[in-house]
């Protein structure tokens, strides 16, 4: 597997992450606005959601920094 491949492996973990974000946050947003229609599983649910697409955004960011340092790292030594 090469740096790029990780790379972009990384930018498309972000981006299904901040994907399922929004949609739990639409879903949340229309509890509030509905009002009596939220059940508290579905709110827990969705905020759970968010907090584990949280972490998941995180972990593959870091995957995309470490990747980026290591090109940086090989650039350097070549030079």
């Amino acid at each position: 597997m090469d740096i790029g491949s990780v790379i972009n492996q990384g930018l498309i973990g972000m981006q299904k992450s901040q994907s399922s974000m929004y949609q739990s946050a639409q879903q949340i947003a229309g509890m509030a606005k509905d009002g009596a229609g939220a059940s508290t599983q579905d709110l827990a649910e969705n905020l759970v959601n968010l907090k584990v697409q949280q972490n998941m955004f995180d972990s593959s960011a870091k995957v995309v920094k470490t990747a980026n340092d290591t090109i940086g790292r090989l650039l350097d030594t070549k030079a």
